[in-house]
Parts: C-alpha cells; sequence; structure tokens
C-alpha cells in the first residue's frame, strides 16, 4: 500500500472539510434560513398592519369623540336656549304679579272711596307739553268731562294728581299740579290754616303754598300734611297734596310760603282716578 505523506493529508483533510463545512451550509440555507425574509416581511406586514389598527382606532375614537363634543354644544345650546326662556317666562309672569298687585290695590282704592271714582290709565306723554301733561284712556264717552279732578292712590295714600284740560272721544289730556299754572286751595290738616298750593313747573322742585297767615309759623312742623280745603268745587276736600319741607318767613311779606314735596311720586304713577262728581263748570284759579 503506498504511503501518502503528512502534506498530502494535511491537504486531504483540509479539502474534507472544506467540502463538510460546504454541505453544512446548503443544507442550513435550504432549510433553517429559506423562510428568514419571509419571517422579516410577516413581521414587518404585522408591526404596519397593527400601527394601521392601531392608527385607525384612534382617529375613529377622535371622530367619535367630535361628534359627541358636537351633540354635546348643541344639546347645551339648546338648554340655554330653554333657560333664557324659562328666565323671560320668570320675568314676565313677575312683572304680571306686580301688575296685578298694583291693580288689587287700585280696585280695592276704587272700592273705598269716599266720592265715585272712574279709574284710568297713563298712556302716553302730551307731545306738545312733555314735561308736565300726559294722557289717560278715558274720555267723553266714559263721561269725562274738562276740569274733573285726577286723583291717585299710591303706597296707601290718596295724592291729588292734578285736572283734565282737554277731553276726547276715548282719551283725555291732564295737567298735574306742579304746572305751573295750576293752582289749588289746600288747608294744614293738623293746624288747619289754609293757602294756595302752585306749582313751579318741574316735578324736581317742590310746591309752593302761599298765604298762609304768619301766626301760624309757630304751629307749622316739618312733615306737616296739606290737603285740599274743598273751598274750590274743583277739587274735593282732604284729598292728599303735599308735605311740608320748608317754612319761608320773610320780613317784607305779610304771609309765611311753604315749600311742600308731593305726597305722589309722578316718575312712578300707571294708573289714576277721575273725580266723577267734580263741577265741570268751573273754571276758578286753575285756569289762569
Amino acid at each position: 500500500m503506498p504511503r501518502f505523506s503528512k502534506e498530502t493529508r494535511k491537504k486531504a483533510f483540509g479539502s474534507s472539510l472544506l467540502i463538510f463545512l460546504s454541505l453544512l451550509i446548503i443544507v442550513i440555507s435550504t432549510n433553517s434560513l429559506s423562510g428568514l425574509p419571509e419571517k422579516i416581511g410577516l413581521s414587518i406586514m404585522a408591526f404596519i398592519q397593527k400601527t394601521m389598527d392601531t392608527s385607525s382606532s384612534f382617529v375613529k375614537n377622535t371622530i367619535n369623540s367630535i361628534s359627541e363634543l358636537s351633540k354635546l354644544q348643541e344639546s347645551n345650546r339648546e338648554l340655554l336656549g330653554r333657560i333664557e326662556q324659562l328666565g323671560n317666562m320668570e320675568r314676565d309672569f313677575s312683572e304680571l304679579k306686580r301688575e296685578n298687585e298694583r291693580l288689587k290695590e287700585q280696585l280695592g282704592y276704587s272700592f273705598s272711596a269716599s266720592h265715585v271714582y272712574l279709574s284710568a290709565k297713563i298712556i302716553a306723554k302730551d307731545p306738545v307739553n312733555i314735561y308736565t301733561s300726559f294722557i289717560i284712556n278715558k274720555g267723553a264717552i266714559n263721561g269725562v268731562t274738562k276740569n274733573s279732578a285726577v286723583v291717585a292712590y299710591q303706597d296707601g295714600s290718596e295724592g291729588l294728581v292734578g285736572r283734565v284740560i282737554e277731553v276726547a272721544n276715548s282719551t283725555c289730556i291732564v295737567t298735574p299740579i306742579f304746572d305751573n299754572a295750576t293752582y289749588v286751595a289746600v288747608k294744614l290738616e293738623r293746624s288747619r290754616y289754609d293757602g294756595l298750593a302752585l306749582g313751579q313747573g318741574n316735578t324736581d322742585l317742590p310746591l309752593l303754598v302761599k298765604y298762609v297767615k304768619k301766626r301760624a309759623v309757630d304751629e307749622i312742623q316739618y312733615g306737616d300734611l296739606v290737603v285740599t280745603s274743598g273751598m274750590q268745587s274743583l277739587y274735593p276736600s282732604g284729598i292728599g297734596v303735599g308735605r311740608v319741607s320748608k317754612v319761608i318767613n320773610r320780613e317784607y311779606l305779610t304771609s309765611l310760603e311753604l315749600e311742600i314735596e308731593p305726597v305722589l311720586d309722578f316718575g312712578k304713577l300707571e294708573y289714576v282716578f277721575i273725580v266723577g262728581n267734580a263741577n265741570t263748570e268751573n273754571t276758578e284759579g286753575s285756569d289762569k
């Protein structure tokens, strides 16, 4: 048998090792690693699908949230509208309640009054004389006549408003006591001294009472009530006109002058009463 040299045996061993490694690589590449690219591709696809699913869920949830928010905003607007409507209804109810209370007060007054009174409502200011006269919703068809006295009931007290100066078919014009052409015969209720009250043409100015005897100076007190005296048939007696706010005692005058604040707040007047038994033929004093 021939003998191989040591060098030849090494080469043969190296060749056999290379062949073995080649076969091993072939086996591994064809069996174990043949699906590696597919696995990598599947992993990538799975990641992309999972990402898309997550994104799709996020978008869907976002759209649903926006839709829910829009519905909530619409519901909120509807609720605000209902709240505003309820507020308006409450205000209307409160106004109707106050109106009813005022009407009940006026109705109670008309039944308890000592004179025959015709109730009326102030509906407008006279455009020609807006600062002094006003229009009420009763006229000739209701039996109103010129120079009829007009009174009102306010805070439990009767007070003189003025007199009718013009009468139309269904309305009439009233001039109030603070008009500077109005004169009213009055009396101090407590001390019984007489005087003549006249307006100064403005509700911001007090009424003046002239021709009060000087000896009354020590008997007059601030806050004393001044009422109609009844000496004019135009105004019934005992109707409140005002309360004393100032006593003027000038040495060169033979009588006192008083400043009085009207018992009525003319800025709050809504309803008045026309005195039914006034003498409509008398135009004394107040037509000056």
